[in-house]
């Protein structure tokens, strides 16, 4: 081979191993269906990416109900996940590879029951697991008001936020809601507050 065509041959193989490697990552991303009322509009839906070809509003309801709409923007290079912005940390906590997340930065239904602000980036593996799935959220202006007598009551990014019940499945007590949902863990923290400082309610934990 002539050596003037070794500068050529080298930039076509670094670009097809990038292709490859978008590729085979894209196949491992379990993007869902589109059973989105937006999808197939050209923009990704799912709150789990970011980037230019996002929608301006995302909705935890459309995680993984955009898949055509995703796919086809992460493999242009045009979005990704948002995961791969967190700097998720180290593996070195007590409770890491347990499958809950027990890095207080994050919230949602994969989160572990009891939260230590020494496990705050120590838990990286279950925690990006949780985020790629869709189950958590890492919350980049953590509020330290939603904590009280060791207890993380989490956000208020339930549906049911702020209606004067607490919807948490982790409390009990008469200031509890009638219907319990897993995905409400960690999601309406100022009712849940409120309740167990009336003292209507107690934390039980997760079952």
């Amino acid at each position: 081979m002539s050596l003037r065509f070794l500068p050529v041959f080298s930039a076509l193989t670094f670009f097809l191993m990038m292709l490859f490697s978008v590729n085979a990552t894209a196949q491992s991303i379990d993007f869902g269906n589109d059973s989105s009322e937006w999808a197939n509009d050209g923009e990704c839906d799912d709150p789990r990416f970011e980037g230019d070809e996002m929608a301006v509003i995302l909705l935890d309801e459309d995680t993984k109900r955009d898949a055509t709409d995703c796919r086809a923007a992460y493999q242009a290079g045009d979005i990704r996940l948002v995961s791969s912005s967190i700097d998720y940390g180290d593996d070195t906590s007590e409770w890491a590879n347990d499958g809950e997340c027990d890095d207080p930065r994050f919230s949602g239904a994969g989160m572990a029951a009891t939260l230590l602000e020494s496990d705050r980036g120590h838990d990286a593996t279950d925690c990006r697991a949780g985020v790629e799935r869709g189950d958590l959220r890492f919350d980049t202006a953590q509020n330290t008001s939603q904590r009280s007598d060791g207890i993380y009551f989490g956000d208020d990014s339930s549906e049911w936020a702020n209606d004067g019940e607490c919807d948490d499945p982790r409390f009990a007590g008469e200031g509890m809601a009638a219907t319990l949902l897993d995905e409400d863990i960690n999601r309406d923290a100022s009712d849940c507050r409120a309740g167990v400082e009336r003292g209507e309610l107690r934390y039980k934990g997760v079952n």
